[in-house]
């Protein structure tokens, strides 16, 4: 079935880091009066594993690291706050536009089901 696709898993998986990086953005941003905090940002890596079954697993996996050697306020903290927004409003892109490609697929599969005549 097309939910257990090589497609549609990675969409599924690219959602879920998508909202990790979601998560550190806005703590940084919630940090932002924090003396001594350090930003934190996310990336990603791709990987294609073979199943031992002969399926193909598709993942996204998201690596969280802090930053401690950038310009500093007074109070120690480095957190950015327009990059900060700028970097959480595009994860919102992001993950909007995976949404609406798996709606549409979605969409698409129920539109198949529900107008074929299955004799």
């Amino acid at each position: 079935m097309y939910l257990n696709s090589l497609a549609f898993k990675a969409m599924e998986s690219g959602l879920k880091q998508l909202n990790v990086k979601q998560q550190v953005h806005t703590q940084n941003i919630a940090n932002i009066d924090t003396p001594d905090y350090n930003y934190k940002y996310v990336t990603f890596e791709n990987t294609l594993d073979e199943k031992v079954d002969g399926k193909r697993k598709y993942d996204f996996k998201a690596k969280v690291t802090e930053v401690e050697h950038t310009d500093v306020l007074i109070d120690g903290n480095n957190v950015d706050v327009d990059k900060e927004n700028l970097e959480l409003y595009s994860t919102y892109l992001q993950s909007s536009a995976i949404i609406r490609k798996m709606n549409s697929s979605i969409s698409d599969l129920r539109y198949v089901l529900t107008n074929t005549n299955f004799k």
